[in-house]
């Protein structure tokens, strides 16, 4: 059930290219035991079509869980690193999360989230990534 407009405003740079979108859809946004969830479907603009993205944000951590044609399970917490399974169209992997930084604005009304983080694969820089996730009811 679709209660709230998502905004998603994504910036990844990789070997000094980086590249910048943002992306508009509509989803469920919710709080339940102490914890924000925000669900929405992908669609192709994203890649990732046919699958469906929660991320639970709670005042430690955040983590965002693709289900669907693609799964991916990452883990975001501030300075800290973890080891994620991450899902693409080539194929499944690990992959290191290391956040830098979490900004967590949410209430009953909807708010926004931004993560700073990067992405390595055997320890070696993948790409440097923001993601800026804007909700309104």
């Amino acid at each position: 059930m679709d209660n709230c407009s998502i905004t998603l405003n994504i910036k990844q740079t990789a070997e000094g290219y980086t590249d910048e979108s943002e992306l508009y859809t509509k989803g469920e946004f919710r709080l339940h035991k102490g914890a924000y969830y925000i669900d929405y479907d992908e669609s192709e603009a994203t890649g990732y079509d046919g699958s469906h993205v929660q991320l639970m944000v709670d005042k430690d951590l955040v983590t965002m869980t693709r289900t669907g044609t693609s799964f991916s399970n990452l883990v975001f917490q501030d300075n800290t690193r973890h080891f994620c399974h991450y899902g693409t169209e080539f194929g499944d992997c690990m992959v290191g999360i290391t956040t830098q930084f979490i900004d967590r604005n949410l209430n009953e009304n909807g708010g926004r989230v931004h993560l700073k983080y990067s992405i390595d694969i055997n320890g070696g820089l993948m790409s440097e990534n923001e993601i800026t996730i804007k909700i309104k009811m």
